[in-house]
């Protein structure tokens, strides 16, 4: 049995070899059934249907191409002859030429149904007949776009309607400010698509100011103070997070009352970072990620999922995942937000420099005790005596360097040895 049925289970072929290896396969199906005619029976039974099962499968696709090939060759000769054919297009989006069907209609792009096997003139045929039905579709489904404005951009960077792409975003000036390019079929006349291009792009920039307002405001807000204006600007230019020991100096250097309007522009200067806690929405981190690494040719970077907010994997990468919102400690990544929640805890349960880690500490990581007990080890906090106890870490004051001067070398000494009167 075994080597009878070697070589029957290949799928390649054309229709001839396909029915020819799917009828042999049936004999020895018959005689797998058949009682006490071969051992393990059950097993060569289970074999012959799966190999039968799926020669079948593949048989019926090469007569289905085969089908098409020869109605879209006997519809391609009627249109050489300049017969005049009906075309309709139903609820589906299917298009038929004089009752055949020839295509269909994905969003405003008209795919044709052919095989590998189609003729090429052929399709050049079946494409000119239905892009004279479709046009006059094609500039209806433009107007439906400005009334319902049911639209949407997905991860691949497509305005999407009705489930289907209709245009694409490409590199602009900016990362939050991309450039719109339409995906639509040749027969949609110009002044169309120019009208399209004109109402997506309005269309887009309401989209962004919906969903990162506060990363957009950033570049709109008059601010007086250079040190407070220096600020914003890394921070929008890093798309809404900043490390806090990088601008550190520059918040420093920012007046107390200056410093108070940050609030009210949507940033959060926090113990490890500044950040804008709008933009670590689930929605808000897809969609300018998404952008980022459109701007900056990325690709292949997965965004963790939502509702994550500790990740352990060495090989995620640090400045990526800061954009996503978190921040790397070894192998652990937390989000920045809950990174100062827990620091606040840290606070609130200190006392004579010294806090006790408790249940509703590694709750808000979602992690595990070893791996919360690793995290404190990683953030520098020094374990004490006591169990469960750690030390602490304030602010640490870096001592302003005095000048020592050599007492030979000390100007003043000079000063006083020269004869002045």
């Amino acid at each position: 049995m075994k080597e009878q049925l070697k070589g029957l289970e290949k799928d390649h072929g054309n229709v001839d070899l396909l029915s020819h290896r799917l009828s042999n396969v049936r004999t020895w199906s018959y005689v797998a059934n058949k009682k006490n005619w071969v051992e393990n029976s059950d097993y060569w039974v289970q074999l012959t249907k799966s190999i039968e099962d799926k020669l079948s499968d593949k048989l019926h696709n090469e007569l289905t191409k085969s089908f098409i090939d020869k109605k879209i060759s006997i519809l391609s000769r009627s249109l050489k002859q300049d017969l005049v054919l009906n075309t309709e297009i139903n609820e589906d989006d299917k298009i038929y030429i004089d009752g055949q069907l020839i295509g269909e209609l994905k969003g405003l792009k008209f795919l044709i149904e052919v095989t590998s096997k189609t003729l090429d003139t052929d399709i050049k045929s079946i494409k000119k007949a239905a892009r004279k039905g479709v046009e006059k579709e094609l500039i209806k489904r433009v107007e439906n776009i400005f009334i319902s404005k049911d639209l949407s951009v997905n991860y691949e960077n497509k305005i999407i309607w009705k489930n289907n792409p209709i245009a694409r975003l490409k590199k602009g000036s900016s990362y939050l400010n991309p450039e719109i390019d339409i995906i639509a079929d040749d027969s949609l006349d110009e002044t169309s698509k120019i009208k399209l291009t004109n109402f997506l792009a309005k269309w887009l920039d309401n989209y962004i100011n919906d969903i990162l307002g506060d990363l957009i405001k950033l570049t709109k807000h008059k601010i007086n103070n250079q040190y407070l204006r220096g600020l914003v600007f890394q921070l929008y230019e890093k798309n809404g997070v900043v490390k806090r020991n990088e601008v550190d100096k520059i918040v420093k250097l920012i007046p107390s009352e200056e410093r108070k309007k940050l609030w009210g522009m949507g940033i959060k200067i926090g113990r490890y970072h500044i950040y804008l806690p709008k933009m670590l929405k689930p929605k808000a981190v897809e969609f300018r990620i998404s952008l980022w690494s459109l701007f900056h040719n990325l690709s292949g970077k997965k965004i963790p999922k939502s509702g994550l907010n500790f990740l352990i994997d060495k090989k995620l990468e640090r400045n990526f995942l800061l954009l996503c919102g978190f921040e790397k400690f070894k192998e652990f990544f937390v989000r920045i937000d809950i990174l100062e929640k827990l620091f606040i805890k840290i606070i609130d349960n200190t006392k004579d420099k010294k806090f006790k880690i408790n249940a509703s500490m590694m709750n808000l990581l979602g992690c595990s005790r070893e791996n919360f007990l690793k995290l404190m080890n990683y953030m520098n906090y020094k374990k004490d005596k006591n169990e469960d106890t750690y030390i602490f870490k304030g602010e640490k004051k870096k001592k302003e360097k005095l000048f020592k001067f050599d007492n030979k070398e000390n100007p003043f000494n000079k000063l006083r040895a020269l004869n002045i009167k």
